[in-house]
């Protein structure tokens, strides 16, 4: 049986048809546009400030936490959000330590800039590098079993705040106190977007 050739020239017709956007009225139809995948921050504030597009309870791995000594099962909300900035975070425990002592962590992701943390913090930071990022390690003497670290983001800081707890009697050493926070910094650093 031979074919036409103008059936084959109505089959290229209908299959071009099919994938037009006009309509039998010659009017354009919508088109749909892919969706965004970006998730909505848990929290927006009043402000102008950049949303917090890092949630260290979503986006910080089991896998992360437990490498770097933390227990995900001692996960406990910590946002502090109120109408002018907002810190999504989540504490955790470390696990029990030889020592005698074992750490309780917080980790931050706020809205407010390192510049202004710079500010706040300038009596008692040095400023540090974490994986190519500016960032601060902010330690006061008086305010014993305690450290920070804050880490420059795209849309504000990345922080840790860290307490020493102890299982003995006596004092922990003031060596102890930022012992190891840095590496824990650098370990989940690469997981902040690279909006910069």
């Amino acid at each position: 049986m031979t074919r036409s050739p103008l059936c084959g020239v109505a089959v290229i017709a209908l299959l071009a048809a099919g994938c037009s956007t006009q309509s039998a009225s010659g009017e354009s139809a919508p088109t749909e546009l892919p969706t965004s995948t970006a998730r909505v921050p848990r929290h927006v504030d009043q402000s102008d400030r950049p949303q917090v597009i890092f949630d260290p309870c979503l986006d910080i791995p089991d896998s992360t936490l437990i490498a770097a000594g933390y227990d995900p099962k001692s996960e406990k909300n910590a946002d502090f959000t109120p109408d002018s900035y907002t810190f999504l975070g989540c504490s955790y425990d470390s696990f029990h330590k030889p020592e005698g002592f074992y750490y309780g962590m917080n980790v931050l992701s706020g809205n407010i800039s390192f510049a202004e943390e710079q500010e706040k913090k300038r009596d008692h930071s040095t400023p540090i590098d974490i994986n190519g990022r500016r960032a601060l390690l902010i330690f006061d003497s008086t305010v014993r079993d305690y450290c920070e670290l804050s880490v420059e983001t795209s849309y504000g800081v990345l922080g840790f705040t860290r307490s020493v707890f102890k299982d003995h009697a006596g004092s922990v050493p003031e060596g102890e106190w930022c012992t190891g926070l840095e590496d824990t910094a650098r370990s989940y650093e690469p997981l902040i977007p690279k909006g910069d």
